[in-house]
């Protein structure tokens, strides 16, 4: 089942690599990376900080808080071995970008 939910226009979106979001209570970081969107829980599996402060290097943020370093393209924690944060997809339609919440 899908559930996308209307961010806001692609033009605000395009000065910057990395941008906090919140659709239905739901801080979500966000980030471009070579002209593709990616969306991530906003919050460090370790102690919650919001991984939208931290450093974006390709397809890695790092949490500025401990340094757990995270793959914004599926959400992997790189840090600890199988674990994941949640992960949202992202499209763009008629000028907007729109993520799915399921």
């Amino acid at each position: 089942m899908e559930n996308w939910k209307i961010i806001g226009p692609l033009k605000n979106y395009q000065e910057g690599n990395k941008w906090i979001v919140e659709i239905e209570t739901k801080p979500i970081a966000l980030f471009k990376y070579e002209n593709n969107y990616f969306a991530l829980k906003n919050g460090c599996m370790h102690q919650g900080f919001p991984l939208a402060e931290g450093n974006l290097n390709k397809y890695m943020v790092e949490c500025p808080l401990h340094g757990w370093v995270y793959d914004i393209r599926n959400g992997k924690c790189l840090s600890l071995e199988n674990k994941f944060t949640i992960s949202y997809q992202v499209r763009i339609k008629d000028e907007n970008i729109e993520i799915n919440l399921n």
